[in-house]
């Protein structure tokens, strides 16, 4: 995937079982919410995983511990609620682009 500004895709792509659900799910917040976007980035280079649901998709802790799994969710990721719900079903399907992006955001 070509970097797009300081996008450069899924920096854990070792972990090759979700990363192209990582790769969606950073391009979309990079285009829709870049606070999110650094967010799920550190996220994900903790080793934070992507499961695919019916829905949407769901984030698990992966490599974090449960403590501090708990602090991220609280401090980090529950300000972005709604917005983090909405990237995660878009991303389960699909990739935007910034003429994409839907109204609001």
């Amino acid at each position: 995937m070509p970097e797009q500004g300081n996008y450069k895709g899924d920096p854990r792509a070792d972990l090759r079982t979700d990363s192209q659900y990582w790769q969606r799910l950073l391009l979309n917040c990079w285009h829709m919410e870049k606070d999110l976007y650094y967010i799920l980035h550190g996220v994900r280079c903790g080793g934070g995983e992507l499961i695919l649901t019916s829905n949407s998709l769901m984030l698990r802790p992966g490599e974090w511990s449960e403590k501090k799994w708990d602090e991220i969710k609280q401090e980090e990721l529950v300000p972005y609620r709604e917005k983090l719900i909405e990237v995660l079903r878009v991303s389960r399907v699909m990739s935007i682009t910034d003429e994409m992006v839907p109204a609001g955001w």
